[in-house]
């Protein structure tokens, strides 16, 4: 059978469906990651914090934890901000990805509706065949 242009269309676009779903599914693996690291981040802040505010801490603890706490403030500063990039780009390919599904579901109905104009047109043509030869039969008699 003759490769039909929506044949080839329909390919293009699942293959372009499969690398977007690749790349929203490493997208959400990363910003599960980076949510991780943010937890990581507040829990060492609670521990630090901890630590430093137990009644049996010394002032060399509590003076550690104040010289930390910029760094633990800072790491968790920079964990949300991965968080927030990694937010965005699930969104961004979040929509890729529907985009992409609505294009391959726009050529699948294109060919259904190439292949009913299709169907239509071959039972035309067999009408017109059938209705030639009756007309063929009735000038015979």
């Amino acid at each position: 059978m003759k490769q039909m242009p929506l044949d080839t269309l329909k390919r293009l676009r699942r293959h372009e469906l499969e690398v977007v779903e690749k790349a929203f599914g490493e997208a959400v693996a990363r910003e599960t990651a980076a949510e991780a690291v943010l937890s990581k981040a507040h829990l060492l802040l609670i521990q630090e914090q901890g630590l430093a505010s137990d009644p049996q801490a010394d002032d060399d603890a509590v003076e550690a934890f104040s010289r930390w706490l910029p760094v633990g403030q800072r790491a968790i500063a920079d964990a949300h901000e991965l968080c927030r990039e990694a937010a965005l780009d699930r969104d961004c390919l979040r929509s890729a990805l529907l985009m992409a599904q609505a294009a391959l579901k726009a050529v699948e109905k294109l060919q259904d509706k190439q292949r009913l104009e299709m169907n239509y047109l071959a039972l035309r043509k067999e009408q017109a065949a059938l209705d030639e030869l009756a007309l063929r039969q009735r000038a015979l008699y």
